[in-house]
């Protein structure tokens, strides 16, 4: 079992570590091939709204970086989880969860598209500023309102048949003192046999949602432990300190990005208006590679409150033993590397490793 989720974790990390370098990558191809430019003439020929032309160019530029990646995203995302027995999909399954995902998110960042064009046409100076502000304030909407919009699309929603475990729950959350609008079960197991669990949401939108995954092969005293430490979370202001910590690095990175941005338009060849279509490409893939640059910061930051995380389980519950359970049944059922290597605990993981965890668990002294 150890050798295989060492092979499972060192085929996906390579993956995503390969996925984060090829986003900039394709995006300054189609700069230098001429790409942007040849999306960028058929779209302008087509109204004299240019906005209905800007619409028409994001659309074919998504596409085309959409089918670049795809063939990495279906062996990384269907391949190699049936490989290793993770996946519940057939493979009309997942392309039509592709499908809709590409979908999904087109239409969520086209009123940033339209804004960042806009932004940088008429506030040239200060677009960075704006646009950081704009993409800050669209990802508190998404964690507030993605819970009740979007995850139903995918997964369905409903309560927990089994009524003492969420009394159980219901008296946890009562007495750490978060709100929640509820106890809810979703169906990831049509997907994966991975399990997780979360609370979910913004203000009254917050609820407590387990995976069949979990229920299925999890104990009642494992579950409230893992509970525990979603819950701690909110208790402690977790997800308020990462909404500031991640609005702070993505102003940075706007910021950063408005300096690179004026250095290379030239470069590259745009001796036109700042304002130019393909300038938001540009600007896309500075963005994706100063992200390579700020993921370990982000997951340095999500360790620590994890860390705080589990220390506030192993308090209000007072089960070490369940704690230590859950994370090693977590190692098998999701074939998770329990020791990583430094670098893809520093790039990639945004909870510490559960050997860690594991360590920290046992040696936990309640005050």
């Amino acid at each position: 079992m150890k050798d295989r989720k060492k092979a499972y974790s060192r085929q996906k990390h390579m993956l995503t570590m390969i996925n984060i370098f090829l986003s900039p990558l394709i995006l300054i191809l189609f700069i230098l091939a001429g790409v942007a430019a040849y999306f960028k003439n058929m779209s302008l020929g087509i109204s004299a709204n240019i906005y209905l032309n800007l619409l028409i160019f994001y659309a074919l530029i998504s596409m085309a970086y959409y089918l670049a990646k795809i063939p990495l995203e279906y062996y990384s995302g269907y391949m190699l989880e049936h490989k290793f027995s993770l996946s519940n999909q057939s493979l009309k399954d997942w392309m039509i969860r592709e499908v809709k995902k590409g979908m999904i998110g087109f239409i969520i960042s086209i009123p940033f598209v339209f804004l960042l064009y806009a932004f940088i046409k008429y506030w040239p100076l200060y677009w960075w500023a704006l646009a950081g502000f704009v993409w800050f304030f669209m990802s508190i909407l998404l964690a507030k309102f993605a819970p009740i919009v979007i995850l139903p699309l995918f997964y369905k929603y409903s309560p927990i048949g089994n009524m003492e475990l969420k009394d159980r729950l219901s008296r946890l959350v009562r007495e750490v003192g978060v709100e929640t609008s509820g106890v809810y079960e979703i169906n990831m197991s049509k997907d994966t046999k991975k399990a997780n669990a979360a609370v979910i949401g913004m203000g009254k939108q917050k609820r407590i949602v387990l995976c069949d995954t979990l229920l299925k092969n999890f104990s009642e005293d494992e579950i409230i432990s893992v509970m525990g430490h979603e819950l701690g979370h909110y208790k402690l202001k977790h997800v308020l300190k990462s909404v500031l910590f991640g609005g702070i690095l993505l102003v940075s990175t706007f910021f950063l990005t408005n300096i690179v941005f004026l250095r290379l338009h030239d470069i590259v060849g745009y001796a036109s208006l700042l304002y130019d279509f393909e300038s938001l490409v540009l600007i896309y893939a500075i963005i994706s590679g100063l992200n390579i640059i700020t993921l370990p910061v982000h997951n340095l930051f999500s360790r620590k409150l994890e860390k705080v995380a589990d220390e506030f389980t192993l308090k209000i519950t007072d089960n070490k033993e369940a704690f230590i359970s859950t994370m090693k049944k977590l190692a098998d059922q999701n074939l998770a590397d329990v020791d990583p290597g430094k670098f893809y605990e520093i790039m990639l993981y945004s909870h510490p490793p559960i050997s860690k965890r594991i360590a920290f668990a046992e040696s936990f002294k309640k005050r």
